[in-house]
């Protein structure tokens, strides 16, 4: 079985899986077409349809290598960094199977994370036999031996309905890309901002609208605003594809 990084135990699935699966379909295709040409008609062009069916192959391992892997190994790293104590409390909004909760967990001690989630949106290569993808991320959390230090709840992450000022860290891994509309996104951010405590701090992950995000952590007034890649490990298919974190701290009242 195929192991997404160092000790991780629970079932995360594949970020929208038709993408690498049309991907790899496709360059199987386009691998057999060249051999068929260069094997048979010893036609050159062959060669040419080889290569761009290795190239799209490769896309999709990579794809599949950050779904799979490189997002623990980046989301370790930037955790690694924020020096927690232990006793944090923290919010993971579009926790969606609880990827990135059960990270945060795991370096927790008295602390918590709240992971939040619609469930319903959320393209992940699932099977019938796993249950819901609240269900799974439960598991996930009982796998990694973290569940005393996670909470699920379904809710909408554009309207989090909680009191604001009580969140340590507020992270997302992708969560908030679900969103489908700007407006639905930039009240995200704006619920992410509300719910952080004074001089705590909001990580968000994302491929687009990244610099969307930090327009409207500007205007709600936070601090120390910086966007970087991830990284090789967290391209999905390709450096055109880089995720990229957006990390702001809460001003101090």
């Amino acid at each position: 079985m195929f192991r997404t990084s160092v000790g991780r135990r629970g079932n995360y699935g594949v970020e929208t899986p038709v993408v690498p699966a049309v991907q790899a379909a496709l360059a199987l295709v386009l691998l057999n077409m060249g051999y068929q040409r260069v094997g048979s008609k010893h036609d050159p062009q062959g060669w040419w349809l080889i290569g761009s069916g290795g190239i799209l192959l490769i896309i999709a391992l990579g794809y599949l290598h950050a779904a799979r892997r490189g997002k623990f190994l980046v989301w370790s790293k930037l955790l690694g960094e924020l020096n927690l104590t232990g006793a944090e409390q923290v919010l993971d909004l579009g926790c969606g199977r609880g990827a990135v909760t059960t990270l945060v967990a795991a370096r927790l001690t008295t602390g918590k994370v709240l992971g939040i989630d619609a469930w319903r949106s959320r393209s992940l290569l699932t099977s019938n036999k796993g249950g819901s993808e609240d269900q799974i991320a439960r598991r996930n959390a009982d796998a990694e031996g973290v569940s005393d230090r996670v909470e699920f709840r379904q809710g909408d992450i554009t309207d989090l309905r909680m009191p604001g000022n009580q969140y340590d860290l507020v992270v997302s891994g992708l969560g908030i890309s679900a969103i489908p509309n700007a407006e639905g996104r930039r009240a995200a951010v704006e619920e992410a901002v509300r719910v952080t405590r004074p001089g705590g701090r909001v990580l968000i992950a994302d491929i687009r609208h990244t610099k969307d995000y930090a327009a409207k952590l500007a205007t709600l007034g936070c601090e120390q605003i910086e966007s970087r890649s991830l990284g090789w490990e967290a391209w999905y298919g390709g450096p055109w594809l880089s995720t990229i974190l957006v990390s702001a701290r809460k001003a101090k009242a």
